[in-house]
């Protein structure tokens, strides 16, 4: 009887070790998924780092055409003030010189 009973035993302590090493197997399995899981973040952080910066690079460029962009409108706008001064004194003067044809 008394081997019996520690067969018993060994098979009870087997069962609990079995279980026990069930529940670490899990624990591990769950650990390599999160392991998985933050690697694939990780790429994914670094590539939109990489996006960013090349996102920023572009902008940039942007800002550069835009100044160049604008300081072509400047001087046209500068072209077309100084036109408008010619027309409006060339007639005035015009007008003055009529005034003065069929004032006399």
């Amino acid at each position: 009887m008394e081997t019996n009973n520690l067969e018993n035993l060994l098979k009870e302590h087997i069962l609990r070790d079995q279980a026990r090493l069930d529940r670490i197997e899990l624990k591990i399995d769950k650990l390599s998924e999160t392991l998985v899981a933050l690697a694939r973040a990780e790429e994914k952080l670094a590539t939109l780092e990489f996006t960013k910066v090349e996102v920023l690079k572009r902008l940039d460029e942007h800002e550069v055409r835009l100044d160049t962009h604008s300081d072509r409108l400047n001087a046209g706008a500068v072209t077309i003030n100084t036109i408008n001064k010619i027309f409006w004194v060339t007639t005035a003067a015009v007008a003055a010189a009529l005034a003065q044809l069929y004032l006399r």
